[in-house]
């Protein structure tokens, strides 16, 4: 018997005897304790109604889809049987695509792709809300496989992978992470709304995808200053002229794409009762993957995560200084001093990054007539300072002695390395409180400062 009609026997039952509580006491009024016993009985009667009716709604859902897994190939895209709004009503879930994109996710995932991004997007949805003991084998299969947005498996193609070097790589992804997988669609919106939260990324951090294994060496320049990266310099002259030698010292360090989790907690009835749960865990995803990174790109000190433009908050990376004229607060001349503070090839994409805080003591100094210096100018609604665009990160260090509270660069010098693929597990026991769910996000990110030339951070001192 389905899951769902059970529910409604064991609801028939508490109103049965709730019912039979009424008949003891037909036209008396009910004790207190009787009372309190009648309205517990159909608490729990209207609680096991609203699940039996969640339940026989997947139910539903799942029959409807194993029907359309049932029809051929042909059948489908034909829409012939019971699927013809299949194709329509994917095209307005998850858009439209071109005969390119659908031949190459054809020979990725297979002939039926789009019927299995719609059911893993289902099995994934009956995942979140009820955990792993309602999916059936198909759906625990679909789960286990990572499909990536097709703007991923643009790019690695357009980098010069082929279609089974892609396939290799999404099998990889899902092993290097454990758990299920999250739906592409999910993925897609995840990744495309994490440049607009998180700092770094937005103000230019150069990303790099990862294919094979879990890290990537960049390059390390020496023998440079902040016009060169390293020690070649040209000689002009006639075809005579004999250049001055110099060593090309360039060496390599690994950046580790690091495996970072976290928790997204939820209470029992929010993951029952939300018809928008997915949007909902989508959207806890987005925010708190862009804090995190943020406060690892800017200020991590690289165990196990990236390693930030000031490593715990300290200047690690030998960043250009310039100190801000006070031994505790900033001034309007270390301001000054600090957005000149890279060179001038380098500053053309150069943005300020300071906290909340930070932002406002700068607004706040005054010339000796008492009149602003610095106030938030908007040139084509972009915020400016000293003419050059700024961001806030509550992960920057706050005004104090001796701190670093802003930074000025072109970002493009700090490399984010990434591999695609995300996957999500859900708990529900003595670990996670009473009436509580928890998600556990993984994925792999890491990064540094590969080129330091391109920043300069703001030192408080006199």
């Amino acid at each position: 018997m389905e899951k769902y009609k059970v529910l409604i026997g064991q609801a028939q039952g508490l109103v049965a005897k709730a019912d039979g509580l009424l008949a003891e006491f037909e036209g008396k009024e009910l004790p207190a304790e009787k009372l309190a016993e009648f309205d517990a009985l159909m608490k729990q009667a209207d609680a096991l109604k609203a699940q039996a009716e969640r339940l026989r709604q997947v139910a539903e859902r799942d029959a409807e889809l194993k029907a359309l897994g049932a029809a051929g190939p042909a059948e489908r895209e034909t829409g012939g049987g019971e699927d013809k709004t299949f194709g329509p009503v994917y095209t307005m879930r998850f858009g439209d695509e071109s005969k390119e994109q659908a031949a190459i996710m054809a020979d990725l995932v297979g002939a039926d792709y789009r019927q299995q991004i719609a059911e893993q997007n289902v099995a994934f949805a009956k995942y979140l809300r009820w955990g792993d003991r309602l999916l059936d084998g198909r759906e625990v299969r679909l789960l286990m496989k990572q499909i990536f947005p097709w703007a991923q498996v643009e790019y690695l193609l357009k980098n010069g992978m082929s279609v089974g070097q892609v396939k290799t790589t999404m099998v990889e992804a899902q092993g290097s992470l454990g758990g299920y997988a999250v739906p592409p669609n999910v993925q897609a919106q995840i990744v495309s709304r994490l440049p607009g939260r998180s700092v770094v990324r937005s103000a230019g951090a150069n990303v790099i995808e990862l294919t094979n294994g879990n890290a990537v060496d960049v390059p390390v320049y020496t023998g440079g200053n902040s016009r060169y990266r390293g020690a070649l310099r040209g000689v002009w002259g006639n075809e005579t002229k004999t250049p001055t030698a110099a060593n090309a010292t360039l060496g390599q360090t690994p950046v580790i794409a690091q495996v970072y989790t976290y928790k997204v907690g939820m209470s029992q009835t929010l993951v029952e009762d939300a018809a928008n749960l997915v949007q909902l865990i989508q959207s806890d995803i987005t925010d708190t993957l862009a804090i995190d990174e943020d406060e690892a790109f800017l200020i991590g000190d690289g165990a196990n995560k990236p390693r930030g433009l000031l490593p715990s908050s300290a200047n690690g990376d030998s960043l250009a200084t310039v100190n801000s004229g006070d031994a505790s607060a900033l001034t309007a001349d270390g301001l000054i001093g600090l957005s000149d503070g890279i060179d001038e090839q380098y500053m053309a994409q150069a943005r300020f990054v300071f906290n909340k805080a930070t932002g406002t003591a700068i607004r706040k100094l005054k010339s000796g007539g008492g009149e602003y210096l610095f106030d938030r100018d908007l040139v084509n609604n972009q915020r400016t300072l000293l003419g050059y665009p700024f961001v806030r990160s509550e992960a920057m260090p706050d005004i104090a002695g001796s701190a670093y509270p802003v930074l000025f660069g072109d970002f493009s010098g700090y490399w984010i390395v990434q591999k695609a693929g995300l996957t999500i597990a859900r708990f529900q026991d003595s670990n996670t409180g009473v009436n509580m769910v928890e998600y556990h996000v993984r994925r792999r990110v890491g990064g540094r400062c590969v080129e330091t030339w391109k920043f300069a951070a703001q030192y408080v001192s006199a």
